[in-house]
């Protein structure tokens, strides 16, 4: 996989190196926070979206007037928050309770992924300031894995990584709306708000019912453009 990070990164330079006087060509990088999590299957535990980060490079390419064409290539962790509670009631030769322990516990499941985002964007503003995006996305994925808490006496507090129960590729579909800052020259400084919906199921067997494991994420993303 680093291989395959490697050659991405090296076919972005040389893009750059041999497209950066088209003016119609923009380069950039971004980074930001990604809340996501996990549906389409069963739990006994209180499951919740947990916050991540990512971050990447984007090229853009105007097509015509208020409209191009934007490809990202994202580093993206991908969170959810599993709890539980356990209330213990110790008790002593009498029948009568005289002590309520609680014991909890936390399970972080994370997957890590490089995206890439293939968009149509839109310039809402004559400006070029407002803008909306979408189209389909792409992921592969580098590692997968969960984290334990608990204040148990016998379970106890680790990380174990789950990649080969999980499919390497993930698909869905992205949309955004965000905002462009112009700076100077061609530099611009832009935020945006972008759901990413799965629609790939990423584990390799059977879950409980017929359940489907399939991701979705909301990321909150600051860039530069150049």
């Amino acid at each position: 996989m680093k291989k395959i990070t490697f050659l991405l990164f090296t076919i972005f330079l040389i893009t750059f190196k041999t497209s950066a006087q088209d003016s119609k060509i923009k380069f950039g990088i971004q980074g930001g926070l990604n809340y996501s999590g996990l549906r389409g299957y069963e739990s006994f535990t209180n499951d919740n979206p947990g916050f991540a980060y990512l971050f990447g490079f984007s090229f853009e390419h105007e097509i015509q007037e208020n409209l191009s064409i934007k490809v990202d290539l994202n580093y993206e962790r991908k969170t959810q928050i599993s709890k539980s509670t356990i209330d213990y009631w110790q008790t002593a030769e009498s029948p009568v309770p005289i002590e309520q322990i609680v014991y909890k516990s936390k399970t972080t499941i994370y997957l890590n992924y490089i995206v890439l985002p293939i968009l149509i964007k839109y310039n809402l503003s004559t400006d070029k300031s407002f803008y909306i995006n979408g189209g389909p996305y792409l992921g592969y994925l580098l590692k997968s894995g969960m984290k334990s808490e608990s204040n148990y006496p016998s379970i106890y507090n680790d990380e174990t990584e789950d990649t080969n129960n999980r499919k390497s590729i993930d698909y869905g579909i992205s949309a955004g709306i965000g905002k462009e800052f112009k700076l100077s020259g061609n530099h611009n400084f832009h935020i945006e708000l972008r759901d990413n919906l799965g629609l790939a199921n990423i584990a390799k067997g059977e879950l409980i019912n017929g359940g489907t494991l399939k991701t979705n994420s909301l990321n909150l993303l600051a860039g530069f453009t150049f």
